[in-house]
């Protein structure tokens, strides 16, 4: 009489390894805020064409900062909203 012998060994199920966590999808921007941020370019070009023509004794350097210093104040605040 031969026995019926299982050679297989069982394997410990291992538990499924954890997903990488993900952060969430971002909310998609309103068409608004482009608009708005656009419509800051164009006018800081706008207004630094502007100045340059009607100020013609103040060096172009010195426009281009105070237009630059206030669309940067622009920016902090859009970015700040958007957030």
């Amino acid at each position: 009489m031969a026995k019926n012998t299982d050679n297989r060994q069982e394997t410990p199920e291992t538990p499924a390894a954890p997903l990488p966590l993900q952060p969430p999808p971002a909310a998609p921007v309103s068409t608004a805020r482009i608009w708005v941020f656009w419509c800051a370019v164009a006018l800081t070009v706008i207004a630094a064409r502007t100045l340059n023509y009607m100020l013609p004794g103040i060096s172009e350097s010195v426009i281009e900062r105070w237009v630059m210093l206030g669309f940067g104040a622009f920016l902090a605040v859009f970015l700040y909203k958007l957030k």
